[in-house]
């Protein structure tokens, strides 16, 4: 009874109670969407920034993050290696060796990173494959040659082919000079990448600062997902634990990237409360009204004998109701917008000409949404359950309402 009652006594007013479903279906579908954009920009761009640099999981020496030097170096064994990419959580695993130098041309020279890496892994891993404009990218039998940025190319007036001079100190300290030949030039939209990042074959980068056979200043590992990220860490720190070797996460490695992704995500969240809030003001205004426009019919039935508890169970199997219709249009409304986000992308490069960087690192213009089972029922979840709450005090005006003022 109490189930049919509450569904006729919400259309009794239809125009308050479709304002009030749209109202809960507009502002839940902008909260799921724009959730799903940011969520999906983040996973994006981490896993460009991860890819280009040691991965979701790095391992190096101890000593290497309070003064990164191409001096402070381990020994990976392949052994390690195979152990690691066993896991099923791990995509592969990548060497890195990370110096300094500067490169020069008959027409100057600029101080540059130099990354030392794996021709046949980075194929599949690194961004910088998908952005080369000239040339080719580099493949395990290219000797002395390297790929360079735009920006360095026009700052040296390199182009394929032409030689450059790499000089450097090596672990030992001492001064040296390698010639070395332009295989190709890349355009990733970062001015700090593109004017002063080299990727050279890790061979030619052992050779340069004398390192030995297996050694490295970083061993990366690309993970196929994001979230198995804390189970192969606990995992690769058990493998390592007898050797002196630290396994750090991406966020503790590029601290700066995982910062700004903490404080957008805190405001972006900050924002959208305050959306949901609006929403949640809306629908408790709708609940109170409908209740006090009904205190003579309430009356009426407490006069009656009616147990208190029962208008109650109405007025808050009202509120169940809105809640639930609302948040299914909003769900289906936002979760469809945004997964056609995730599939399509929004392309945004016509606003964003010159593109954006964050800490150096470029941002696709192209975004796409990220949408999650745990996103939509989080956020339904969260607006249902306002709303059954919201509804309290609407229920304790019922039936504290003095009958005989309202029967006069």
């Amino acid at each position: 009874m109490i189930v049919r009652l509450a569904w006729r006594s919400i259309w009794r007013n239809r125009r308050r109670t479709l304002i009030t479903i749209i109202s809960i279906g507009f502002g839940l579908a902008c909260t799921v969407f724009f959730i799903a954009i940011a969520e999906g920009v983040y996973a994006q761009f981490i896993d460009q920034v991860v890819r280009m640099q040691a991965g979701h999981i790095t391992l190096e020496s101890p000593r290497y993050r309070s003064g990164p030097a191409v001096d402070i170096w381990f020994e990976a064994p392949e052994s390690l290696r195979s152990q690691i990419e066993r896991l099923p959580q791990v995509e592969r695993t990548k060497l890195i060796i990370l110096g300094q130098g500067i490169a020069r041309s008959a027409s100057g020279d600029v101080s540059v990173t130099l990354m030392g890496i794996e021709p046949s892994v980075e194929l599949h891993t690194s961004p910088v494959v998908r952005h080369m404009v000239e040339g080719r990218y580099l493949n395990n039998q290219d000797g002395p040659w390297v790929v360079i940025g735009s920006g360095l190319a026009k700052r040296l007036k390199l182009g394929v082919g032409k030689k450059m001079v790499i000089t450097t100190n090596d672990i030992a300290g001492n001064l040296v000079d390698e010639l070395c030949r332009v295989r190709g030039i890349f355009k990733t939209g970062s001015v700090e990448i593109d004017g002063y990042f080299i990727q050279a074959p890790i061979a030619f980068a052992r050779r340069l600062f004398d390192l030995p056979e297996e050694g490295a200043t970083q061993l990366g590992v690309v993970l196929k997902t994001p979230q198995a990220q804390e189970a192969v860490l606990q995992k690769t720190r058990t493998m390592v634990s007898q050797q002196d070797i630290a396994v750090l996460p991406w966020q503790e490695v590029i601290p700066e990237i995982a910062s700004y992704i903490k404080l957008d995500r805190g405001s972006n969240l900050i924002f959208q409360a305050i959306l949901v809030f609006l929403i949640l003001f809306t629908i408790f205004n709708t609940i109170l009204m409908s209740v006090l426009e009904r205190q003579r019919e309430f009356a009426v039935v407490l006069a009656l004998g009616t147990n208190p508890l029962l208008l109650r169970l109405q007025i808050l199997m009202e509120s169940v109701y809105l809640g639930l219709i609302g948040c299914a249009l909003g769900l289906v409304v936002g979760g469809l917008a945004a997964w056609a986000v995730q599939v399509w992308g929004i392309d945004l490069s016509s606003l964003l000409e010159k593109g954006f960087t964050i800490s150096g690192f470029a941002v696709s213009t192209k975004m796409h949404a990220r949408v999650t089972i745990g996103l939509l029922l989080g956020t339904g979840g969260l607006v249902f359950a306002a709303t059954l709450i919201l509804s309290l005090i609407p229920m304790h005006r019922a039936t504290r309402l003095s009958i005989v003022d309202q029967l006069r």
